[in-house]
């Protein structure tokens, strides 16, 4: 990623009939991460079902926890939400890594300012990789108001 873009991805790097291998990375300009999530084409159009039409209102809150496997691995939370009476929103994403040979799991958490459009977008792509199962999910982030 550009050291200037404010972005999470969903990029398809694997794909078989039941199943694709997402990696899902952020950035917000001082932190990110990334990691390789298996999922059902299902949970892909789920997500996008889930966080579609965000934000109602400013007491909307959509959480969504995208892991592999029930057991320690790969995973990525989100929780969108708005920050004031006005609208404005946020995403909060934590992404950690499986346990390497050491036991240890790396992980970042972020918050990434974003616009209702930019989900409108993202919410989009995620029904494109659920119907094509490859492709690429962005939601952009906007620069945080100064002050």
């Amino acid at each position: 990623m550009d050291s200037d873009d404010l972005v999470i991805r969903f990029e398809v790097i694997y794909k078989d009939v039941h199943l694709v291998e997402v990696r899902i990375s952020a950035w917000n300009g001082t932190f990110g991460g990334t990691s390789n999530v298996y999922l059902g084409l299902e949970q892909l159009r789920k997500t996008a079902t889930e966080i579609g039409g965000f934000p109602r209102n400013p007491a909307d809150v959509r959480e969504i926890m995208l892991c592999s496997h029930s057991g320690p691995g790969d995973r990525v939370s989100m929780r969108f939400y708005c920050t004031d009476s006005s609208g404005h929103a946020s995403v909060d994403s934590t992404i950690e890594s499986a346990p390497d040979a050491a036991g240890k799991i790396q992980s970042a958490t972020l918050s990434l300012p974003i616009e209702a459009s930019a989900v409108d977008s993202f919410v989009e792509d995620l029904h494109r990789l659920s119907s094509s199962g490859a492709g690429v999910a962005i939601l952009n982030g906007r620069l945080p108001p100064q002050g």
